[in-house]
């Protein structure tokens, strides 16, 4: 683990709340240091929730540090969709991870191929998925 706080993508935010053991021990680590999320993950959260689930789903929200968007990320974000869309990088996934860039912190994901595409532009954090 590193020393500065990780932002999770929407992908690891998916794997805490499904339970999923291959995240657990980020997940933990939790209760020693602040991570972030980006305020798009957020809204994708939000999204897919069920009836009944809004309390947990809080709860999950309330050990992260939000990340909004920025100009800077959104720059960032469009440099990288002019370089790379062509080859599939999609914009939220851009975006998110032009959050990370810009706040200094590791994008933890599981997302083999986005870390390939940007590996040259940020530190990523890849767990087995």
């Amino acid at each position: 683990m590193t020393s500065r706080p990780y932002l999770f993508d929407t992908g690891a935010l998916i794997d805490i709340y499904r339970g999923r053991q291959r995240i657990a021990p980020y997940f933990e680590a939790l209760a020693e240091q602040a991570a972030y999320l980006s305020v798009l993950s957020e809204a994708e959260l939000w999204r897919s929730l069920r009836p009944g689930e809004i309390e947990r789903h809080e709860a999950l929200l309330a050990r992260f540090v939000p990340l909004p968007l920025t100009s800077e990320a959104a720059r960032l974000a469009g440099q990288w969709m002019q370089a790379y869309g062509a080859i599939g990088l999609g914009w939220m996934d851009a975006l998110i991870t032009a959050t990370a860039a810009v706040a200094g912190s590791p994008l933890l994901t599981r997302d083999r191929r986005l870390a390939g595409v940007l590996a040259n532009q940020v530190e990523f954090v890849l767990y087995d998925g």
